[in-house]
């Protein structure tokens, strides 16, 4: 006899994946970081916490501070208020960051009627910017933006309905006045993931030259053209802040190992990878590695490389269990409640084994100069000559594998590109940059911005030949031979052919004469 609740014991679904123990949800958790978009395409970071004390500030829009306890739980792409009195206060869904303004203007017009749109007789020849048109003094507005009791939308229906040359303008005239008045007295934000795209736009608009001008397109492409995938092995080399190894480790999943090249005593970047909200294992997958200890100095390497590693010593030390020092257990005597005993004791524990199982910078260079397996992936987007870093860090590449190169201009980019052709290291090379080009989609006002980006810098990108056996075998005089004998490039043989075809002809006709 079967046994019918065999059938129950067959799993149904995929048991989840044990790497993604936060799995990204639709709302906001405790100590998040998001990003809060305004109309005006101002971005701000905020984390979202129920307990300042101890951790970041809360986020200060407007020379106002705001408090983030109400970001957590929000769904993402909940549209919030800024409120002298409430603070950030979430809307109803529906809700754009531009409020609905249609009960704003005196007359109703259908703004997808062409012919009404434009065949109206009003227009802004008469208008004069003497200030004169607003009956309301500056005195009176600056009252009106203190007093709580009135909200945003009192002080924009009341600025409309003093204005003396507002029923005298066009439809798209009115449609930009109160646009304009709406993002100063009632400005309002969406909650938007911190993504590598998100982030990306926001660290360019507010100074590109932190990343290299680094667009969000152009760090697509780097991530497309390296191939970053799970189960990877990254070497990266980048001074844009941290964005180009967020990127990787959100884009991995936890699944391989990113290599990030840092210089000076610590990695500078800690702070910007924290706003990535990245799961433990894809923090641990990323490891450190000194710039010295790739570019050493080759004429004395046995002389940089003496010496102990302080941190390893340090680390055999300790053992586990580790037993609390004399002043750590008077200050655990010291606390009352057992709960708040119990939390100090679990970060110490945590503080410990963080100690005993991260490794070390030297290890972690040892790791790539040592490793059987070499990287993947090589990614450069550093204020560093391109040639000579891309030169220096090309022998722990695998072969067959690509790399990328980001630079600002293209005169170090080319020099590359030339040397890689000439000394025959790379195939599939390319050098490209992207143009693009916002623009703004209304009825029947479709037009690009009038300001955009210059340029998102290039992007240099290629295929490592192995050192011994890419190179090809049959010489340039062998191969002149072969094309000869072939006959010659495509096109060649029907050039010589066309002479031949003429005399024919013209041997018919003095035949025929």
């Amino acid at each position: 006899m079967t046994n019918k609740n065999d059938s129950n014991n067959i799993p149904t679904t995929a048991d989840p994946d044990p790497f993604l123990t936060s799995q990204s949800t639709r709302r906001v958790q405790e100590g998040e970081f998001v990003l809060l978009v305004f109309a005006d395409n101002r971005h701000a970071f905020a984390q979202a916490l129920k307990h300042q004390r101890g951790k970041s500030p809360s986020v200060k829009i407007n020379k106002r501070t705001y408090s983030t306890s109400v970001l957590v739980g929000l769904p993402y792409g909940t549209v919030l208020e800024l409120n002298k009195q409430s603070g950030l206060v979430p809307l109803e869904e529906g809700e754009d960051v531009l409020p609905d303004y249609d009960d704003l203007m005196e007359e109703e017009e259908e703004e997808d009627n062409f012919e009404k749109v434009h065949n109206e007789e009003r227009d802004n020849r008469h208008l004069v910017d003497d200030n004169t048109s607003q009956a309301i003094t500056a005195q009176e507005l600056h009252q009106m933006k203190d007093d709580p009791s009135l909200c945003g939308a009192k002080i924009v229906k009341t600025i409309i309905k003093n204005s003396a040359s507002f029923n005298t303008k066009t439809s798209f005239s009115k449609a930009k006045y109160i646009k304009k008045k709406q993002m100063k007295y009632q400005p309002r934000c969406r909650l938007v993931r911190c993504t590598s795209s998100s982030i990306c736009q926001a660290l360019f608009l507010k100074d590109p030259r932190k990343i290299m001008n680094l667009r969000e397109d152009a760090l697509a492409q780097i991530l497309s053209y390296s191939n970053i995938s799970a189960g990877s092995k990254v070497l990266c080399f980048e001074t844009t802040m941290g964005l180009v190894t967020g990127a990787c480790a959100q884009r991995m999943g936890g699944y391989g190992m990113i290599h990030s090249i840092y210089t000076g005593n610590a990695p500078a970047f800690i702070d910007m990878i924290a706003r990535f909200n990245l799961s433990f294992v894809e923090h641990t997958s990323i490891k450190w590695v000194h710039a010295g200890h790739l570019f050493h100095d080759q004429d004395h390497p046995e002389e940089e490389s003496k010496g102990e590693d302080l941190d390893v010593v340090e680390r055999n030390k300790l053992v586990w269990p580790c037993p609390l020092q004399k002043h750590t257990q008077d200050y655990l005597l010291s606390i009352e409640s057992e709960k708040k005993q119990r939390e100090f004791l679990q970060r110490r524990c945590g503080r410990f084994a963080r100690k005993l199982t991260r490794p070390t910078p030297d290890e972690n260079a040892i790791s790539v100069m040592e490793s059987e397996k070499k990287c993947d992936s090589l990614i450069l987007a550093c204020t560093y000559d391109p040639k000579n870093t891309l030169f220096t860090l090309l022998p722990y590449l695998e072969t067959s594998c690509p790399f990328v190169v980001f630079c600002e201009y293209m005169e170090p980019l080319f020099e590359c590109f030339q040397k890689l052709q000439d000394e025959k290291l790379a195939i599939n090379l390319r050098l490209s940059d992207t143009w693009m080009r916002e623009y703004q989609v209304l009825p029947n006002r479709t037009h690009p911005n009038m300001n955009m980006s210059q340029n998102g810098g290039f992007i240099l990108t290629g295929v490592k030949l192995c050192p011994v056996h890419g190179k090809n075998e049959l010489d340039d005089d062998l191969m002149k031979e072969i094309r000869l004998a072939i006959g010659g490039r495509r096109g060649k043989k029907r050039r010589q052919e066309v002479p031949a075809k003429n005399s024919r002809k013209q041997s018919r006709k003095d035949g025929g004469d």
